[in-house]
């Protein structure tokens, strides 16, 4: 578990990095998979579907690509450039739209180091996986154990692979 939590640290503290050079707006995608293992055939698959509709997304648009690797699973950051709504907006796109949407999480950070929420812009939370709740209270309440959660989600990654890796 500290080593996943080194990970994210190092991720924000590369993130701040990437602000501090000021080329365009931030963006961290990943995959919100659950378990102390991040580093699945799964979770690699997802984060591949992820890294390609990013790509597809901001064509053209991105001046640095800075991939990490760790015990948290693999990331992107990057700079694009294009006003920091757009790409907000356009990521949220992606996690609504895309079959494995739920499980992709990219943030877009302001020019403080703050990642913009779905709040800020009158959507709603994520729902949760399972139940369709909402997401926070599932967690708060500890509805769901994380075995259950996982195998939602790798059956979700498994089935998105069976029907579009053909």
């Amino acid at each position: 578990m500290i080593g996943i939590l080194e990970d994210r640290e190092r991720r924000y503290e590369e993130t701040l990095k990437l602000i501090e050079l000021n080329l365009g707006t931030v963006l961290c995608a990943k995959i919100n998979y659950p378990g102390k293992n991040k580093n699945t055939e799964c979770a690699k698959m997802a984060f591949s579907v992820l890294r390609q509709e990013i790509y597809k997304e901001f064509d053209g648009k991105i001046k640095v690509e800075k991939k990490l690797s760790g015990y948290d699973g693999d990331s992107l950051l990057l700079i694009i450039d294009l006003p920091i709504i757009e790409v907000k907006k356009r990521s949220i796109k992606i996690e609504t739209e895309h079959p494995l949407g739920r499980i992709f999480d990219v943030d877009i950070y302001n020019k403080d180091g703050v990642p913009l929420s779905r709040g800020d812009f009158n959507i709603q939370e994520r729902k949760c996986i399972v139940c369709g709740n909402a997401v926070r209270e599932c967690i708060v309440k500890k509805r769901h154990s994380v075995e259950e959660v996982l195998e939602k989600v790798n059956t979700m990654i498994k089935e998105y692979g069976d029907r579009y890796d053909k």
